[in-house]
């Protein structure tokens, strides 16, 4: 990417004005995604790049008894520095695993949901805590779930000219929290894959579980997660043999690689047995 033009505005007021008058500009947050990228081809065409990362408005951290309300340009560090509970201790260890220091020191979790080409590692465990964005466009507003954000085909669909100001986060309790990452732990490679799960328990039965497996795609089945709910806890062999058979159907259905969808039935076969464990321990 060749880039001919950078404003650094400082307010969120200023950006908005200049996203309006550039409309087709990139928006730059910690930069440690952009520049991650190759170099510029003869071909690439040049670009204005917008950089929110001074904003402060985009940096506030606030929490009532619901949620969590981030400001996009927060930034990796920022959230792992705030006290210990503040935010749900499963999203802590995904973005723990996030690179190294200096790199969380850059990048935001604004920036961390806007990669446009692949969904990276915080957009798992916060979709399948039903999570929402507000992007500002304007003097207008709007919240979206990031479940929405995932195209038909599991690829991401980011809203274009639009501004991510707040990410705000339920804080319901989770009596199992896995996040599991596959590939390189600490490099931002587009070969690597985040599953994750979680799953609420009331009076020994399952009352809510949520699994989804981001690679190159995300996948995630609301209807084989609602067959079990009301399950019994733990789960007999019969079920979780049946779940598993689901979502290789599933991953069938949709396409997905052998490997992947090996590795994925692996780790939720594992999910299951580990919240069996947790209720008999």
């Amino acid at each position: 990417m060749r880039i001919d033009e950078v404003i650094v505005p400082a307010t969120l007021s200023e950006a908005l004005s200049a996203l309006k008058r550039n409309p087709d500009a990139v928006l730059c947050a910690g930069g440690t995604e952009l520049f991650s990228e190759g170099p510029a081809g003869p071909a690439d065409r040049n670009r204005t790049l917008i950089s929110l990362h001074g904003i402060q408005e985009l940096r506030h951290v606030s929490r009532t008894d619901l949620y969590v309300e981030v400001g996009s340009m927060t930034t990796l560090a920022e959230l792992l520095a705030l006290k210990e509970g503040f935010v749900p201790e499963t999203l802590r260890s995904v973005v723990h695993g996030i690179g190294t220091f200096a790199v969380r020191n850059l990048a935001t979790l604004g920036g961390n949901l806007s990669v446009t080409d692949r969904f990276r590692d915080c957009f798992p465990i916060l979709a399948c805590m039903d999570a929402l964005a507000e992007y500002r466009q304007g003097t207008a507003s709007r919240w979206v779930n990031l479940n929405r954000l995932i195209g038909p085909r599991g690829t991401p669909e980011m809203p274009r000219g639009e501004i991510l100001t707040r990410i705000r986060i339920p804080l319901g309790g989770w009596d199992l929290g896995i996040a599991h990452k596959l590939g390189f732990p600490r490099i931002n490679s587009r070969k690597s894959s985040l599953f994750v799960a979680l799953a609420r328990t009331d009076k020994r039965a399952l009352s809510d579980i949520r699994i989804l497996y981001a690679c190159d795609r995300a996948l995630r089945s609301r209807e084989i997660e609602s067959s079990l709910a009301g399950k019994k806890i733990p789960l007999l062999p019969r079920d979780i043999e049946s779940a598993v058979g689901a979502y290789a159907d599933y991953c069938s259905h949709a396409g997905i690689r052998e490997s992947s969808a090996a590795r994925f039935l692996t780790l939720v076969r594992r999910a299951f047995n580990q919240l069996n464990e947790g209720v008999t321990a």
